[in-house]
């Protein structure tokens, strides 16, 4: 049997998405599906806005790209901050609403938010999944970096 490149290349694309992916980097984009995700910061704070936290807010900053047709809903409670042993979902966005129709990003678009995770005292995150949708497979960035704290003063 004779197979000619096109072919073969054919036979061996699919459709499915894996199930085994790279986690990205605080600074990386990390797509998931039409949406281009960047987190460029992340730290730690009792408030959000004028919001307290029952515990300790984790904020991640972000960009939200659009790199599909079509505008495309971007819905900030599919987005998990997990540690060693939970998960969490976004308790808050700012701003609290993208564009004139909810969340919707117009496609070739990006958005700067801000997404607030409410975590227990002591908790250590270790990751963020982002998510073009509830259903999505979602796309890890890694959080090797500890979370950005006022400084310390120094011991002498």
């Amino acid at each position: 049997m004779l197979f000619t490149a096109g072919a073969l290349v054919g036979a061996c694309d699919s459709t499915r998405p894996t199930t085994t992916v790279s986690p990205a980097a605080i600074g990386q984009i990390a797509r998931d599906g039409t949406f281009d995700f960047t987190i460029t910061q992340v730290n730690s704070s009792r408030t959000f806005g004028a919001l307290h936290a029952k515990g300790v807010y984790v904020i991640a900053s972000l960009t939200v790209k659009n790199v599909g047709v079509d505008p495309e809903v971007f819905d900030p409670s599919a987005q998990v901050l997990k540690d060693s042993a939970r998960r969490y979902s976004a308790s808050f966005m700012d701003p609290p609403y993208l564009g004139d129709i909810g969340n919707s990003v117009d496609a070739g678009l990006q958005v700067n938010v801000k997404l607030a995770f409410d975590v227990p005292p002591g908790a250590k995150p270790t990751q963020i999944v982002l998510h073009e949708s509830r259903s999505s497979e979602g796309i890890p960035v890694d959080l090797m970096q500890s979370l950005s704290r006022s400084p310390s003063p120094p011991r002498g």
